[in-house]
């Protein structure tokens, strides 16, 4: 059995992870911690945006195809309607009056779904955020406009689903969405020798959906699996998140600078499997949530002393992320991929390090792609919940006040039905006087 040499070195690499996010979060902190950003960005309207006839109708129908294959494959029962530019479709899905909008919305139950996507010339021009996602209590609402400059459109996407939607099902619908996207470019940088082009398909990512790296292996090259099949899935809820793994891994905890840091190591004899997160004291400002990424990669690579291979920017439930591998300036044939996230005041790194083929296998990959977060609640989504939880309970006290009174007027009407034939009785008695 090979020894598992690359566990000391991740070891060391978590150490020199937290140490330069921590000096670099705190530059990075919202100026009101845990407050909700009232102030949104929107983009200025297309005034010389074509109409939905002149989009590409090829095109439009292939992604709409897609996507209907896709629902019908996870809910053969859903109930799809379909136009030249817009598809919705639902599946176990009742009408509630939304609290912030005060319009009647689709809410799915638990095994239901309900979406729309409707194409629309020009750039997306409203307040929302774009991409955004959600989290309204009795289920989340995934929101994204892709535009496709060469057709000058965007692709209005709007997807309702509970807490138990399918994960594969959310990861290859949120890409065939994403894919409208044109121009999106990798982020990499030169090693000697050179990296290979990779197309941009290859390199936009959405997320939890990066099963393949854009580092092509030849075909002639056997693939290894590596026991893909045991991992199974973990939920830390001090960390707000679920992921895959072999076993229960070691832990290591403590604070910094008043932060909480948690980090969890499981070595294999060809590597090891790296989970960590940081819990800030307030909402990382989005607006440097992106130099941020890129100033823990760029330190992380100089103080390992690696050579960066490839940097990519990824997403995961619509949070930034960036995914990074590094190799030994010695040339050992040791591989380091990393990905790093923020999540509000969370900011995860999930890892792998180890021999090249395990790292490549597709228990790595799994593992990579397993990776759940659940987002605190914002103070707008808090006070959303608030009123939806007080609506409820004036709901259900109206139902027992209710239920309570017609009981109470049962009885009395059954009470005076009994009060009236005694009555009766009674006359009849010294009518006849049968007393």
């Amino acid at each position: 059995m090979p020894s598992p040499k690359p566990t000391g070195r991740v070891f060391s690499l978590r150490e020199q992870i937290i140490a330069v996010i921590t000096s670099l979060l705190v530059s990075s902190l919202a100026p009101a911690a845990l407050a909700e950003e009232n102030t949104s960005t929107s983009e200025p309207a297309n005034k010389s945006a074509p109409s939905a006839a002149s989009t590409s109708d090829s095109d439009v129908s292939k992604t709409f195809n897609e996507v209907e294959t896709l629902v019908k494959e996870f809910y053969p029962k859903a109930k799809i309607v379909r136009t030249e530019n817009n598809l919705h479709f639902e599946y176990k899905a009742r009408g509630l009056t939304g609290t912030q909008s005060g319009l009647k919305e689709l809410s799915p139950d638990s095994g239901g779904i309900a979406g729309d996507v409707v194409v629309k010339p020009g750039r997306y021009a409203g307040h929302e955020r774009n991409p955004s996602e959600t989290n309204l209590i009795l289920h989340m609402v995934y929101f994204t406009a892709p535009y496709s400059e060469p057709a000058d459109r965007h692709f209005f996407t709007r997807l309702s689903y509970p807490p138990d939607a399918s994960i594969e099902f959310l990861s290859r619908f949120k890409t065939m969405i994403d894919e409208q996207k044109k121009g999106a470019q990798e982020i990499a940088v030169k090693v000697a020798p050179p990296a290979p082009a990779v197309s941009e398909s290859k390199t936009s990512s959405t997320s939890g959906d990066l099963a393949s790296t854009p580092q092509a292996k030849p075909s002639t090259e056997p693939k290894v699996s590596f026991g893909s099949r045991k991992l199974s899935k973990y939920s830390y809820p001090e960390g707000r998140f679920k992921i895959l793994l072999p076993g229960n891994p070691n832990c290591r905890y403590g604070n910094v600078l008043g932060m909480r840091s948690v980090d969890y190591n499981y070595p294999e004899s060809q590597g090891a499997y790296l989970v960590s997160y940081l819990i800030a004291p307030g909402v990382i400002d989005e607006s440097k949530v992106s130099v941020l990424l890129d100033a823990v990669c760029t330190s992380l690579t100089k103080s390992t002393r690696s050579a960066e291979l490839r940097r990519n920017a990824i997403t995961l439930q619509g949070f930034q992320g960036r995914q990074l591998e590094l190799v030994p300036k010695e040339g050992k044939e040791i591989l380091q991929r990393f990905r790093l996230y923020v999540v509000r005041r969370f900011v995860y790194i999930i890892g792998v390090a180890g021999n090249k083929p395990w790292v490549d296998s597709p228990a790595a990959a799994e593992y990579l792609n397993s990776l759940e977060v659940v987002p605190e609640l914002t103070a707008a989504e808090q006070h959303a919940a608030s009123v939806r939880a007080f609506e409820r309970k004036q709901e259900d006290s109206r139902k027992t006040f209710d239920e309570r009174f017609a009981k109470s007027r049962l009885d009395s009407q059954e009470a005076a039905s009994r009060a009236r034939k005694d009555f009766e009785r009674s006359q009849a008695d010294f009518k006849y006087r049968r007393y």
